[in-house]
C-alpha cells in the first residue's frame, strides 16, 4: 500500500484485504460450538417450514425476520451445522469489507478507504459476529450500505443515491431494531442538508418510515420482559464500558461467561486516540468533515440508545450497538490516513491491524477467549445410563440439550427421579460444587479450561426437588437444570 495509491493499486490492495477478511472469518468458522442464541436460531426458529419460521420469530425472538428468512433458505443449501449456517454471517462480514472501502473513499480518499477496509477486515468484534448464527453480521452489512449511500447522497444530491439509501435503510430496519438509531440520524441529516431537494428526499424518507411502521405490530408482539431481563442485571454504565472494550477486542466478557479482558484494549485505545488527534490537528477540511460524520453517527447511536434506556427501554448491550462500529472505524481510518501525517498515520494503522490479527490468532488458540466448548462437555457426559440431571448456568442449557442429540428437557419446577447429577461449574481451583444432596457421591471430574464437569452418583434413583438443584453452587448467577434419560418423564 502506497501513501497515495492509484486506482489500480487500490483495487489490488482491496482484493487482498477482502481475502484477509474472508480468511479471518472462514478459516476457524466451525471450530467453536454453538452458543445459546445460535441454538435458538437452529432449533426453534428455522427448523421447520417457512410459516413455522415466521411464527417462531414472532413468538420467541426480539428481532425482525430478515435474517431468519435468509438463514432458512441458506441452510437448505449449506446445512444447519456450525459451518453451514455460520457461513451466511461470514459471507456478509466479508462483503462488508468492500463497503467499508467505498465509505472511506467517499468521505475522504482511496487511502482512507483502504485503511477503513483493513480495520473492518480484522476488527475482532466484527469477526466474532461474522462467526455467529444470528442477525448481527447482516445488521452491520446493511447499516454500512446505508451509510455509504447516505454519504453519496450528501455529495451528489441525486435521487438514485437516495433510493439506494432508502433501500439499504429499510433492509437494516428489517435486520435489527437498533438500526433505527443510525437510520434516524442519517434521515434527519438528509432532511436538513438536502432541504432544497425535498421533492426527492421526502419520498425516500417516507419509504423508510413506512418500513418502520410496518414492523411495529411485530415489535409490539415480541415485547417480552423475559427476553431481555438479563440485560439489566448489570449497571448501564458497565454495559457501555463493556461495549467500548468489545468494539476494540471482541467479546471477552459476560457473553462467554468471563470478565472482560480490559487490558487487551489499552493499545487499540491509544492508537485510535492518536488517529483522532491526527485528523483534528493535521487533517484537511474534507478529512475533518468525513471523520466528523463518522463520529456523529457512531456516537449518536450510543447517545440515542442511552436516551432510550433512561426512558425505560433499556436494551443496551454490546452487540445491539453494532450499528455504531463501522462509522467509528471510518473516523479512525480517516485519521490514520490524513494527507499531512505522512507515514506516521499509516504506521499506526498497520500497528493496530497487526495487533488485531495477532489477537484473532490468540483467540483461536485460547479456549478461555472463545465460546464455551459444549461439544467437548457433552462428549465427556456421554450417553445417559441412568436417570440424570445436568446442572449448569442459564445460557448453557439449550446448547447442552442440542449436543446431547436426545430427548433431554429443561425443567423449571417439580420433583424428579435421578440417580446421577452432573454439574457444569466454573473452575475454581480444587473447590467442588456445593449443595449436592448427601446421598450423591462424586465419581468423576473433568476440567475444560474455565469450566469443570463433576459427576455425582447415588446407589439408587432419588426424588430430588428442582429447587435443590437450582441452589447448587456452580459459580454462575442463575442455574438451569436439564433432565436426561428416564428422568425426563415426570413422576
Amino acid at each position: 500500500m502506497t501513501l497515495a495509491p492509484s486506482r489500480a493499486g487500490a483495487a489490488w490492495a482491496l482484493a487482498l484485504l477482502i481475502a484477509l477478511g474472508a480468511a479471518m472469518r472462514f478459516v476457524t468458522l466451525g471450530d467453536q460450538s454453538f452458543h445459546h442464541d445460535e441454538v435458538i436460531t437452529v432449533t426453534r426458529v428455522i427448523s421447520g417450514n417457512f410459516d413455522h419460521m415466521l411464527h417462531a420469530v414472532k413468538r420467541s425472538e426480539s428481532n425482525p425476520p430478515l435474517y431468519y428468512a435468509l438463514a432458512w433458505g441458506w441452510t437448505k443449501a449449506f446445512g444447519s451445522d456450525e459451518l453451514g449456517i455460520r457461513s451466511l454471517s461470514a459471507l456478509l462480514g466479508t462483503l462488508t469489507v468492500p463497503l467499508a472501502y467505498a465509505i472511506g473513499a467517499e468521505l475522504s480518499n482511496r487511502r482512507a478507504g483502504l485503511i477503513t477496509a483493513a480495520l473492518v477486515a480484522v476488527n475482532p468484534m466484527l469477526i466474532w459476529y461474522s462467526q455467529e448464527a444470528r442477525s448481527y453480521a447482516l445488521l452491520v452489512f446493511c447499516c454500512a450500505a446505508s451509510l455509504l449511500f447516505f454519504a453519496r447522497a450528501l455529495r451528489t444530491r441525486k435521487g438514485g443515491d437516495l433510493v439506494l439509501w432508502a433501500l439499504a435503510s429499510a433492509l437494516a430496519l428489517c435486520s435489527h431494531y437498533f438500526a433505527v438509531f443510525a437510520v434516524a440520524i442519517e434521515a434527519l441529516w438528509l432532511l436538513i442538508a438536502l432541504r432544497s431537494r425535498w421533492r426527492v428526499v421526502l419520498p425516500a424518507l417516507a419509504a423508510v418510515a413506512a418500513t418502520g411502521l410496518a414492523l411495529l405490530p411485530l415489535l409490539t408482539s415480541q415485547v417480552n420482559p423475559t427476553h431481555i431481563d438479563w440485560i439489566e442485571e448489570s449497571p448501564l454504565s458497565s454495559r457501555f464500558f463493556q461495549t467500548g472494550v468489545s468494539f476494540l477486542i471482541g467479546e471477552t466478557g459476560h457473553v462467554i461467561a468471563e470478565p472482560p479482558r480490559v487490558h487487551y484494549a489499552l493499545l487499540p485505545v491509544v492508537l485510535i486516540v492518536a488517529a483522532l488527534l491526527l485528523v483534528a490537528l493535521r487533517g484537511t477540511r474534507r478529512e475533518r468533515r468525513g471523520a466528523t460524520l463518522g463520529l456523529v453517527i457512531g456516537l449518536g447511536v450510543a447517545a440515542l440508545a442511552l436516551v432510550a434506556a433512561l426512558g425505560g427501554k433499556d436494551y443496551v448491550v454490546e452487540r445491539n450497538l453494532l450499528p455504531a462500529l463501522v462509522p467509528l472505524a471510518v473516523a479512525a481510518a480517516i485519521g490514520f490516513g490524513v494527507e499531512r501525517a505522512r507515514r506516521v498515520g499509516l504506521l499506526l494503522a498497520i500497528a493496530l491491524c497487526a495487533y488485531w490479527i495477532a489477537f484473532g490468532v490468540r483467540v483461536s488458540e485460547t479456549p478461555n477467549l472463545q465460546r464455551p466448548d459444549f461439544r467437548a462437555i457433552v462428549n465427556a457426559l456421554g450417553p445417559e445410563r441412568v436417570p440424570r440431571a445436568i446442572v449448569t448456568w442459564k445460557l448453557a442449557a439449550d446448547p447442552v440439550r442440542y449436543y446431547l442429540h436426545d430427548h433431554a428437557q429443561r425443567i423449571y419446577s417439580g420433583t424428579w427421579p435421578m440417580q446421577e447429577i452432573d454439574v457444569i461449574a466454573k473452575s475454581r481451583g480444587g473447590a467442588q460444587p456445593t449443595g449436592i444432596p448427601r446421598v450423591f457421591h462424586p465419581v468423576a471430574r473433568v476440567r475444560f479450561e474455565r469450566l469443570t464437569l463433576t459427576r455425582y452418583m447415588s446407589a439408587l434413583p432419588r426424588e430430588i426437588p428442582f429447587y435443590v438443584l437450582g441452589h447448587v453452587g456452580t459459580g454462575f448467577g442463575v442455574n438451569a437444570v436439564v433432565l436426561d434419560g428416564e428422568s425426563g418423564v415426570k413422576r
